[in-house]
């Protein structure tokens, strides 16, 4: 999953190949969201989001960001349908973050004072400190505070991330059923849908039929 945001009252975000529009409702007068690019980071055989975030200073004056906060408003796990019946061995995955998703407050100090006409670039890690190997998507906003003026502030878009658990190696001995498994992925369809996330993209044309099956119309609306 890759996806970049470009600066504006409104800016572009690119999901899975396909661009969408982002909107910034508030923001101050002189800052802007240049571009937000979201990449998978999957070095620790878990799955992270690495944000990159390009602020622009527009004004006449100095700014300096005081913090920056990941505002989550809702998530939903992914069951990994084939895996059903499966008997697990698993770990724990180590690995260093820069805001834990799944805190009471997840965000971040800053350390950019952004002079004027000043282009600034900086990493953000989004990971959790517990949590199993299945993914969860995550439904946030970014809200950055300055030392004066209004926050800026992006409209929702989505974030997956699994672990710190990982599947080492598994036994099963069958499979699941075809109406078990399209059983377990309608839920899915219809768990992520409640937070405004679309994840018949992510079930495979050849393998609809399985789904349609116990679940008539789930991809009529698309």
């Amino acid at each position: 999953m890759s996806q970049s945001a470009n600066a504006g009252h409104s800016s572009t975000i690119v999901q899975a190949g396909r661009d969408a529009i982002l909107g910034i409702p508030k923001s101050p007068p002189n800052i802007r969201l240049v571009r937000l690019e979201i990449d998978d980071d999957q070095t620790h055989g878990t799955l992270r989001q690495k944000l990159n975030v390009i602020l622009k200073n527009n004004g006449d004056y100095s700014a300096f960001l005081l913090r920056g906060s990941l505002i989550c408003s809702g998530s939903a796990t992914i069951r990994l349908c084939n895996q059903i019946g499966m008997q697990f061995s698993l770990s724990k995955a180590d690995w260093t973050y820069d805001v834990d998703i799944d805190s009471v407050d997840p965000s971040f100090v800053g350390h950019h004072s952004i002079e004027p006409n000043e282009v600034v670039n900086f990493n953000v890690m989004v990971a959790r400190e517990s949590g199993g190997h299945e993914p969860t998507v995550y439904r946030a906003h970014l809200k950055f505070d300055f030392d004066e003026g209004d926050s800026l502030e992006t409209d929702d878009f989505h974030l997956m991330i699994s672990g710190p658990v990982v599947w080492q190696g598994g036994f099963q001995a069958n499979g699941p059923s075809p109406d078990e498994w399209g059983n377990c992925q309608a839920e899915n369809v219809r768990r992520l849908r409640e937070i405004g996330f679309d994840y018949r993209d992510h079930i495979h044309p050849e393998s609809r039929k399985y789904v349609e099956a116990v679940a008539p119309g789930i991809f009529d609306d698309e």
